[in-house]
């Protein structure tokens, strides 16, 4: 008899459940005693954070200052390596 395949499926709910084990352990519990206005403050202000990705950004050491327009191209690169290999796959027809 063959040996039967598990599904996809069943590994990502072990997956899952694995993450959700693990994830709260990974995570600083709040502090005691802290009262609801500070945990409201602090889930806004972690919102004003992620719309404005600005206010979080850390600066470069003095020495390196000279190199920060190289550095903030960097995170493009990616993406450039993606669209090259669609260029490559259109250029030998999509084999």
């Amino acid at each position: 008899m063959a040996a039967r395949r598990s599904s996809p499926l069943l590994l990502v709910l072990a997956v899952c459940l694995l993450a959700a084990g693990v994830l709260p352990s990974v995570f600083v519990p709040p502090a005691r005693g802290s009262s609801g206005l500070a945990a409201s403050a602090a889930a806004a202000g972690a919102a004003v954070a992620a719309v404005v990705p600005q206010a979080a950004e850390a600066r470069l050491p003095d020495e390196f200052v000279a190199f920060a327009p190289i550095v903030d191209v960097l995170p493009i690169l990616p993406i450039f390596f993606l669209l090259l290999a669609f260029l490559w796959q259109a250029s030998v027809g999509f084999r």
